[in-house]
């Protein structure tokens, strides 16, 4: 497969749940049409919600003033999907894994997102806001399986 540019895009939506949607049919729409596989679609959409749910609800919380910005570039084997934000920097690779016995015995409700996103993606990487930019982005990587 080659590299095509319809595949390639930015969306920006208000910071509310409302809006998940748009983001996943935008992912959606051009991952399929890369030929990547429903399994890698599904899992990378998952990864991608619940990355820009967690911004959403616990660094915006809700404020549609403030919006996620989510950009997706697809090569042949690889997709990326950037995620930038000004909330306060928070880098999910340093949350604490929920210990699974426990979460199950306590019947928690959520907190398992960036457990997600790490099992999922290949590759998490996150740069916050600094000199250089005013915003903070979020670099999730997965490669096309065989």
């Amino acid at each position: 497969m080659t590299s095509d540019d319809s595949h390639n895009g930015t969306i920006n939506v208000p910071a509310t749940t409302d809006h998940l949607h748009e983001i996943r049919e935008f992912l959606r729409a051009r991952i399929r049409a890369a030929g990547f596989s429903e399994f890698e679609e599904n899992g990378i959409v998952l990864a991608v919600d619940e990355a820009c749910s967690n911004l959403i609800r616990h660094a915006y919380h809700n404020d549609p003033t403030q919006s996620v910005e989510v950009s997706l570039a697809i090569d042949p084997d690889v997709v990326t999907v950037s995620i930038s934000d000004t909330a306060t920097p928070f880098d999910p690779n340093s949350a604490q894994v929920p210990d699974m016995p426990t979460y199950l015995q306590e019947r928690r409700n959520g907190g398992l997102g960036i457990l997600i996103m790490r099992r999922v993606m290949d590759m998490i990487d996150y740069v916050p806001c600094g000199p250089t930019s005013n915003r903070n982005m979020l670099v999730l990587t997965k490669r096309r399986t065989a």
